[in-house]
């Protein structure tokens, strides 16, 4: 046994004199202590002498590389605490890692026009206004809910020479978002759907709030 040779589980050298034993497993030879016998069994490792009638050699020459691979890829059991060489590398300065979540879910309590806005831009509608965004420029957006159904918002997206409107039925979240009417002239559109109370962003993606600058500028009256 060379001076240098380690055990394949803990990593630590082995001494001189020390009893070790030869295994095999998938990815070669080991030389494993008398400590860490138990725990390569449990890794399936088998004595060499086993392994097509070969004689344990007692000096295979660990590689911790393949080693570490080895151990990430199987099935811890419980109770069974993984050997040191197996664990992650971790910087302790680092701080947590945190999922991020959609934009939706980081309001607590979304109102129905803030939850049909999310609805919207997730739908074939909303992909259909981010091309018309692309193509026509920035839009009016008004928001509301329709006259005698609350639990349907009413969006409103509109040019100056067209507009669309469509539904979002919030009491069902199931029901596709659908189109409610479209036009050519503003002046067709009711004044509660003139109330510009909404945006879209430079990707098409529909908000609540006051419009920027640029949108207002020669805003089309409310009758």
């Amino acid at each position: 046994m060379s001076a240098d040779a380690t055990c394949a589980v803990c990593g630590r050298t082995i001494l001189s004199g020390e009893r070790v034993h030869g295994l095999v497993s998938g990815g070669g030879e080991h030389t494993v202590c008398e400590l860490c016998l138990g725990r390569a069994e449990r890794l399936g490792w088998r004595p060499a002498s086993e392994a097509d009638g070969e004689r344990p050699s007692g000096g295979g020459h660990e590689r911790r590389g393949r080693l570490r691979s080895l151990l990430g890829r199987r099935n811890r059991r419980p109770g069974v605490a993984p050997p040191p060489s197996s664990l992650p590398e971790t910087d302790p300065a680092a701080p947590p890692r945190v999922r991020s979540r959609p934009l939706s879910l980081d309001l607590p309590n979304p109102s129905p026009p803030q939850r049909a806005v999310a609805r919207f831009n997730s739908s074939e509608s909303g992909r259909t206004v981010a091309g018309l965004v692309r193509t026509l420029g920035v839009p009016w957006v008004s928001v509301g809910a329709v006259a005698g159904s609350p639990e349907e918002i009413r969006i409103t997206v509109a040019w100056e020479l067209s507009w669309y409107q469509w539904g979002v039925d919030i009491g069902d979240e199931l029901r596709p978002v659908f189109e409610i009417d479209k036009g050519h002239e503003i002046e067709q559109l009711d004044a509660a759907a003139r109330q510009w109370n909404g945006f879209a962003d430079a990707e098409g993606r529909l908000g609540l709030g006051a419009p920027g600058r640029e949108t207002v500028a020669g805003e089309p009256a409310a009758s």
